[in-house]
């Protein structure tokens, strides 16, 4: 090669390699020891590029790589030889280096030569390919990749050399020879870049377009040369075919090299509009927190995460709060933010076998916070609105119950010792007839006062709630003109529930939408009313053993009344069939106001909620405590 072929090599041999070799030796300030081992031996590459391009071959140069290579796949990036047993092929690699500078390279056509350097080169890759999959962190990882990209396209070039030269390699005249010997730069160069800044870009997206050519180019070319094989084909019929298969086949193309690089995780791009799609399809605000965690762990293909609560009290979870899945070893926090608040944080755990994000990894997590804030802050809104409405719905009912009480307890008693004081005046006013009038008009207006007085208190809440309890008020509830031909059962605790009044009030209007559901849809025998408590929450169970729902519920069965009071003080309602035929309603109400959260499903009951478009794994709810056992119910 002579001409202006050999300067075109120098030049740029020189311009590739000199800038990298000083920036091995600059960035190598600061570093542990062992990671000059591998930065030699890159630097041992680079300079044997510009030897190759400056002294004639006396077949010696070549001994560079049979030393520097094997050290490279031992140490590569940190300069630990993982595995120990790294340490047998690269001694058995330094023997034919020698015997290269002893022979002057005559050595490499003997008939060992080739089958040693094979095998001992062999091993080193696949000791480099399980350090990578067993032992590596993900910055090594990151590092390792830049030389499998600048590996991937000097073979890539030297292909396209094969292409064009029709099977050879540097034989088709010097500008052939100069396209063979820079194609190795792209090697080195990325085993260099991986040392000195692997985050200077994304090596994975550029990856990614390098692996996406190695699947298209391949297929393109194929088709291209199977037109011009067809007898009486000419050659713009080829470029037409190559131009209608070319977006296909770039797609598909595009696809795959997904798959093998990202192992099909989103971009950036993807997941957000995968969230945005979740959360517009998502109809209950209490899921949005596990919507957005369940969108972070199928984006970043997680075995789960953590969504936690900044704005909940100490040691409380929070509307906010959700977990999919286990969370263990190394995490990454990234807090959400909404108009300068920290709403939450988002826990993320290395995927298995790493210690931590990747470049694109952290891409992906910081554009989903950015778009979770916004929907986390609504949700965390209507549950504070929910929390205040369950507020006011039990000072309503406990104001209500005052009121009824010192109506039926005072007001009562006063307005009928008034009447009989109004009557006796009466009676004394016998020989004025005008006082007697007067008299028998004001026992009249007492006596319907106490009339208006009784209806009000009846009007503002039932009295048997406060007169005989729960239990005795859905007894004498739910037997209705129809009562010979249902049999309702009612379990509860011996002793009188003390409940709050939006409680009891809720659970009654609850038992006697179910148990009327159940005379008017099921065709039921027998209906069984349980009441329990566990811990500071009282279970209100309808069991019934009639048809059970229909697939398809229709409107109007008085579910969402069921659902909408109990979600409205803070509990929970679950509608679905029953173990051994029928339905069953099972309803959770706290005692004490708390945030909504999401309807508790029944084990093996159909969802009778609007769908959801994309599977959220569930939240977990924390355990419940033991109810206490019922005198008489049934198992």
């Amino acid at each position: 090669m002579t001409g202006v072929p050999v300067l075109v090599e120098q030049v740029t041999v020189l311009a590739v390699t000199v800038p990298l070799v000083v920036l091995l030796a600059v960035t190598a300030r600061g570093r542990p020891r062992r990671e000059l081992l591998p930065r030699a031996a890159v630097a041992v590459l680079l300079l044997e590029s510009v030897a190759s391009a400056f002294l004639p071959d006396d077949g010696r140069i070549g001994a560079a790589w049979f030393a520097a290579f094997p050290l490279l796949m031992a140490t590569y990036p940190d300069g630990r030889v993982v595995p120990r047993w790294f340490v047998v092929p690269v001694v058995a690699s330094f023997v034919p280096a020698v015997a290269v500078v002893v022979t002057h390279g005559a050595v490499t056509d003997t008939a060992w030569f080739a089958p040693w350097i094979g095998i001992a080169q062999t091993l080193l890759v696949v000791g480099q390919i399980h350090r990578y999959r067993r032992r590596a962190s993900t910055a090594e990882r990151e590092r390792v990749r830049w030389g499998l990209l600048g590996v991937l396209v000097c073979v890539g070039t030297f292909q396209l050399i094969m292409l064009v030269e029709g099977g050879t390699i540097g034989a088709a005249g010097p500008w052939s020879e100069l396209a063979a010997a820079l194609a190795v730069l792209p090697a080195t160069a990325g085993l260099a870049v991986g040392l000195i800044s692997p985050r200077v870009y994304d090596v994975d997206v550029a990856l990614r377009a390098v692996v996406a050519a190695w699947l298209a180019v391949p297929v393109l070319v194929g088709l291209h040369l199977a037109v011009l094989a067809v007898p009486g084909a000419v050659a713009w019929w080829a470029a037409a075919t190559v131009a209608v298969a070319a977006v296909p086949v770039l797609r598909l193309a595009g696809a795959l090299a997904d798959l093998l690089v990202f192992r099909g995780r989103r971009d950036p791009a993807a997941a957000t509009a995968e969230l945005a799609r979740r959360l517009a399809a998502e109809p209950d605000p209490a899921r949005v927190p596990g919507v957005v965690l369940g969108t972070v762990v199928d984006a970043l293909r997680l075995d789960g995460a953590a969504l936690h609560d900044r704005t909940a009290a100490p040691g409380e979870p929070g509307p906010l709060s959700a977990v999919i899945g286990t969370v263990t070893g190394p995490t990454t926090d990234r807090p959400v933010r909404h108009l300068g608040e920290e709403l939450a944080t988002l826990v993320v755990p290395a995927r298995r076998g790493e210690s931590g994000p990747t470049r694109r990894d952290r891409d992906v997590l910081e554009r989903l916070a950015l778009h979770a804030g916004p929907a986390l802050h609504g949700a965390r809104a209507l549950a504070d609105l929910a929390h205040a409405h369950t507020r006011t719905l039990h000072a309503r009912e406990e104001e209500r119950r005052r009121l009824r009480r010192d109506l039926h307890d005072d007001l009562s008693p006063t307005l009928a010792g008034l009447r009989l004081g109004a009557a006796a005046l009466a009676r004394r006013a016998g020989d004025d007839p005008a006082l007697a009038a007067d008299a028998e008009h004001l026992a009249d207006g007492i006596r319907a006062a106490a009339g208006q007085a009784r209806e009000i208190a009846h009007d503002l809440r039932p009295p048997v709630l406060d007169d005989a309890g729960l239990a005795e008020a859905i007894r004498l509830r739910v037997h209705g003109s129809r009562a010979d031909t249902l049999d309702v059962r009612v379990h509860a605790p011996a002793e009188r529930l003390a409940l709050p009044a939006a409680v009891d009030l809720a659970a009654l209007r609850i038992v006697q939408e179910a148990v009327a559901n159940v005379r008017r849809h099921a065709g039921a025998r027998q209906c069984t009313v349980t009441l329990a408590t566990a811990g500071d929450e009282l279970l209100v169970t309808v069991d019934d053993d009639g048809a059970g729902l229909p697939e398809r519920v229709p409107p109007g069965l008085g579910l969402a009344s069921i659902r909408e009071r109990a979600t409205e003080l803070g509990g929970r309602a679950g509608i679905g069939p029953r173990p051994g035929g029928g339905t069953r309603v099972r309803v959770r109400l706290p005692f004490r106001p708390a945030t909504s959260g999401p309807p508790e499903p029944t084990p093996g009951a159909p969802d009778t909620r609007a769908p959801q478009p994309h599977p959220v794994p569930p939240v977990p709810d924390a355990p419940e405590p033991a109810p206490q056992p019922i005198p008489g119910a049934p198992a």
